[in-house]
């Protein structure tokens, strides 16, 4: 991305709304050229935002010693300190101390962000599904890291104030939806015949460092996120999800060749294209098209298209594509910790 491109990137980052360190820490880094210059060495098409805050986050969780811990409060607990001009400075000295490290993780980690809240977009993908056909569904999604949300369908939600899902799920997800009239049935489902991940570089889930990695990614201050989290891994790790490791733009027609022909898929992508590089875009958007080479899709995506949600708050649009073509049904915060349907949710779905 280079210097420059770095430094756009911190100052210019939205999106960080539930990390008070995290806000902070964008100004400290795009005015540090030592910093930016080190937060350059991210792979290509991953954002540096999220890979150096989860470099330094993974080492402080992995137990080295710094005064910077005292502000997080995933290592302090609740004695964490609040954020104050000394939090950039600790930053600033601990990512030099400990630069040959971090630059260590940025060139073999890809941001793997695994919300388990985003398992609602599957779900809510399954939904209009069954409301479109009684047929079995195959379930695809692109950018899956460890496939925890591959397991939309044996989790327990909260929604607009309604309780659905597998009572007895260790994973409990409760997402704050103001009117959900315009929601499909979300505890009527099709059976899923078959569900699929794609990733660059599927997390192991039986690898401590992988995990580490995975929490390494939640923000300090999101601790239930990280419950989440440690709970859906707990859940994969009984019955793994099958992923595929490649980029979708190579091996896509592939894995879209071996589902069982004729069946609708269910195509989900949350915060994944927005790690590819630009140049690779069409090649990602014409791998999702294959998709639809042996079975009607609906093709769901969560991306970074900044939109107004109907109360005023700045949120993320959820995408719908179908045989008719691409509207935005909802606006959610990137997480997912909000949803606010749009009127064009309550479209029917068309599968050609």
């Amino acid at each position: 991305m280079g210097d420059v491109g770095t430094a756009e990137a911190f100052r210019a980052a939205r999106g960080f709304d539930s990390s008070p360190l995290y806000r902070h820490l964008l100004a400290v880094v795009a005015n540090e050229p030592a910093l930016v210059e080190l937060a350059s060495r991210t792979r290509p098409g991953q954002q540096p935002t999220f890979a150096l805050f989860g470099a330094v986050h993974y080492l402080l969780l992995g137990g080295v010693t710094d005064p910077l811990a005292a502000y997080y409060p995933s290592v302090a607990g609740a004695r964490a300190r609040p954020v104050d001009a000394d939090a950039g400075r600790a930053f600033t000295r601990f990512c030099l101390a400990h630069a040959d490290r971090i630059s260590a993780i940025l060139a073999t980690r890809l941001v793997q962000t695994n919300h388990v809240q985003r398992s609602l977009a599957t779900r809510l993908g399954l939904a209009l599904l069954r409301e479109a056909t009684a047929a079995p569904v195959c379930v695809v999604e692109v950018g899956c890291s460890a496939g925890l949300n591959l397991r939309a369908d044996r989790y327990a939600y909260t929604v607009g104030g309604s309780t659905i899902g597998d009572p007895t799920s260790g994973v409990h997800i409760r997402v704050d939806v103001p009117d959900a009239r315009l929601l499909p049935d979300l505890a009527r489902l099709p059976v899923i015949a078959d569900a699929v991940g794609v990733d660059l570089d599927p997390p192991d889930l039986a690898d401590a460092d992988d995990r580490a990695w995975l929490r390494a990614l939640v923000w300090p201050e999101n601790s239930h996120q990280a419950a989440l989290l440690a709970a859906a891994m707990r859940v994969a790790a009984d019955d793994p999800p099958r992923v595929l490791r490649g980029d979708v733009a190579d091996i896509g027609a592939e894995a879209a060749a071996a589902l069982p022909a004729g069946l609708p898929r269910l195509v989900v992508h949350t915060a994944t294209r927005i790690h590819v590089p630009v140049d690779r875009r069409p090649a990602f958007d014409a791998a999702m098209a294959a998709f639809a080479a042996d079975g009607p899709v609906l093709h769901l995506a969560l991306e970074d298209d900044q939109r107004i949600a109907p109360s005023g708050r700045p949120g993320i649009g959820l995408t719908a594509t179908d045989a008719t073509g691409s509207r935005t049904i909802a606006v959610a915060d990137g997480h997912l910790a909000w949803l606010e349907p749009l009127p064009e949710l309550a479209t029917p779905t068309t599968l050609g």
